[in-house]
């Protein structure tokens, strides 16, 4: 019995379990409206009946389109700026090393005094 309470991972009585994440959301609508239009495509009954009046008019799934594809680029822009600022970050960390041990700022003299 103790074997199992250790293997079980401890519950969080404060916070709720947190929902998915809202890329995964975002890919998961616009995967179902893919396949929406690809069964809309193919299916001859599945016509007939989107004639008659339809669930998700064009225009909302190229607009959802669009916002996906806005919110890659907004992603893309954050990656980058967090990888400059990772870099820069890496380089000052760096300086306050070779600072400690007494070799910054970096000389060539010190390199060309036994030539």
């Amino acid at each position: 019995m103790a074997l199992l309470h250790l293997l079980t991972p401890p519950l969080s009585l404060t916070s709720p379990p947190s929902p998915s994440p809202p890329r995964r959301r975002a890919l998961s609508l616009a995967i179902s409206a893919n396949l929406y239009l690809r069964l809309q495509q193919n299916n001859p009954v599945f016509n007939q009946s989107s004639q008659m009046g339809s669930a998700f008019p064009l225009a909302f799934l190229m607009a959802m389109r669009e916002s996906k594809q806005q919110m890659i680029l907004e992603q893309r822009l954050k990656m980058k700026l967090a990888k400059k600022l990772r870099l820069r970050r890496k380089r000052l960390v760096r300086k306050r090393r070779l600072r400690k041990k007494g070799r910054w700022p970096p000389s060539k003299m010190k390199k060309l005094k036994n030539v």
